[in-house]
């Protein structure tokens, strides 16, 4: 039986991985689904911590879309709805279930503080065998960053900016303090976002008055620690293959 560690480079993910190498031994194989517009510092954290730990972790990516966001939106047309974004989905989720078999246990980087986001996976997908690892041990974010840190890995850069998840640059489920944040830090990140809500006619952000588009959007709009979006992973897919 096959131990599948899903690893994205950010801080739960790669001590879940860790924990599950001790559960499981050589059973394990931790696999990386790939997105382009993930800082190019989550490649320097993977090396790293292939070094620090010994745990080797294979990239896999869609070919169809060349693994980015900005062309599964411009080819669906779409950016997202209530339910999520296209891109988790198509990325992501198709992307581990193509990989995953019938009878694999796969370990999922979801900590205490995300027992509901847990609950919502089993929800949607009961053909899957999980091991929360992070949440049975009650392993905490914090607790994540600390147990890096002591290995003597860097977090990669996203943190250093002050983003609590290390999501792709843009993620389209942030709010306005967000995308003003990522006008900062990226700019040409914003200007290609603002440029493709134009192409498909559809913003991320709205208010009272409709929709508010990144071109549009002041630069005192919003509050950053509040608009920022929650850790990208496999939950946050849930309806997003119904188009609006």
């Amino acid at each position: 039986m096959r131990v599948i560690s899903w690893f994205s480079c950010g801080a739960a993910s790669a001590v879940a991985t860790i924990l599950a190498a001790i559960k499981y031994g050589d059973r394990l194989e931790a696999v990386y689904c790939r997105v382009e517009q993930e800082h190019p510092d989550n490649l320097r954290f993977l090396e790293e911590f292939q070094v620090k730990t010994g745990i080797l972790v294979m990239i896999i990516r869609d070919e169809t879309h060349h693994g980015s966001i900005y062309e599964v939106f411009a080819k669906r047309k779409f950016i997202k709805n209530q339910f999520g974004a296209p891109c988790t989905t198509i990325l992501k989720k198709d992307m581990r279930k193509s990989y995953q078999r019938p009878g694999d246990i796969q370990v999922f980087g979801y900590t205490v503080e995300e027992q509901d986001r847990a609950d919502r996976f089993i929800d949607g997908n009961n053909d899957v065998t999980e091991d929360f690892i992070l949440i049975d041990n009650k392993v905490s974010k914090q607790d994540c960053y600390a147990h890096l840190t002591r290995l003597g890995l860097k977090l990669p850069a996203m943190y250093h900016l002050g983003y609590s998840n290390n999501n792709c640059i843009g993620c389209v489920k942030g709010g306005m303090g967000y995308w003003n944040k990522i006008r900062k830090d990226f700019p040409e990140h914003f200007t290609k976002m603002a440029k493709l809500e134009r192409f498909i006619g559809h913003a991320v952000n709205k208010d009272d008055n409709g929709p508010v588009y990144l071109d549009e959007l002041a630069p005192d709009r919003g509050r950053f620690k509040v608009d920022m979006p929650a850790d990208c992973g496999f939950t946050c897919e849930v309806g997003a293959n119904a188009n609006p």
